[in-house]
């Protein structure tokens, strides 16, 4: 589409924990920056160290050490944001917005006004196109790199509500009465699958169709767990609900033609409905899935096996 280009945002771990993802969403908006497509992602140290190895405009000659770095990660997950921009250039728009990567040099109502150091400073994001997809590479593979770099120059509203729309739904919970629940667990990784999908199998006919029915029923089960004051009568009320939400997403995993979503899923399913034999399988399940899993929501997962 002519006079339109793209560019990434990486919405940090520190901006997850401390619930700032709707605000920056909406801050990209309002700067002319469509979200068309977003993932939870992990980050790593040595990946991010390799994105700072040539330091462009804007950031320190000197990069604090690795441990500084995984520090940072290990706090939570990454939301990766694919933008479009009714205009020339996305990655200066978004630079604008984003300010200086120190916040004590960043100036008003930029984002990283409000970061807490050049580390924690809510976001990242290209200095150009070619970094872009650069970078895209090195944080989430060239499969799905690629699927991202496809929506960011054709978008598709259906993978938007999948992902960007969907993205609050699935964020690890930190704190709060339902940090804990299994069966929200479940629900938000569900939704991560989903997502997963949408943006990696955009491609596969008839596949979108199913993932919204998909979504559409793990919202509905969502705000009827949250609604439930009890543990055990949450976990009846997801378990009536599993037969109709695992056909919809081993339907969608099968024509995805994805087997290590296919056996994600099938081994929530069995943790949610307390059948799991060991942790390790759900575990390497979820892992190979390509799905981000919380130290929090892991501990809720394989403590189910022993109580």
């Amino acid at each position: 589409m002519s006079g339109t280009s793209w560019s990434y945002a990486l919405v940090t771990p520190d901006a997850l924990v401390t619930q700032a993802l709707s605000h920056l969403l909406a801050a990209f908006r309002t700067s002319g920056l469509d979200p068309v497509a977003a993932a939870l992602i992990r980050l790593d140290a040595e990946t991010m160290l390799r994105l700072y190895e040539i330091p462009p405009r804007g950031r320190p000659a000197r990069l604090p050490p690795h441990r500084a770095f995984q520090l940072w990660y290990d706090l939570g997950p990454a939301c990766l944001t694919i933008l479009r921009y009714d205009g020339a250039d996305a990655c200066a728009a978004m630079g604008r917005l984003k300010g200086a990567t120190d916040p004590a040099l960043a100036r008003p109502g930029s984002i990283r006004y409000a970061g807490e150091n050049i580390l924690m400073n809510l976001v990242h994001c290209p200095d150009d196109e070619p970094s872009a997809v650069a970078e895209l590479h090195q944080l989430v593979g060239p499969r799905h790199a690629e699927a991202l770099i496809r929506q960011a120059t054709l978008s598709d509203d259906r993978v938007r509500l999948l992902t960007v729309d969907t993205i609050e739904a699935s964020v690890p919970l930190f704190g709060g009465p339902h940090a804990l629940s299994l069966p929200l667990a479940v629900n938000r990784l569900r939704l991560r699958v989903v997502q997963h999908l949408a943006i990696t199998g955009i491609a596969v006919q008839d596949l979108l169709p199913l993932l919204a029915k998909a979504r559409l029923a793990l919202l509905e089960e969502r705000d009827e767990l949250i609604a439930i004051q009890t543990a055990p009568a949450r976990t009846a009320a997801a378990r009536a609900r599993n037969r109709r939400t695992q056909a919809l997403l081993r339907d969608a995993v099968r024509i995805a033609r994805a087997p290590a979503a296919e056996n994600a899923v099938n081994r929530l399913s069995d943790v949610l409905m307390g059948s799991s034999g060991q942790w390790g399988p759900v575990l390497e399940a979820i892992r190979a899935a390509d799905v981000y899993l919380s130290d929090t929501e892991s501990a809720v997962l394989e403590q189910s096996h022993y109580i």
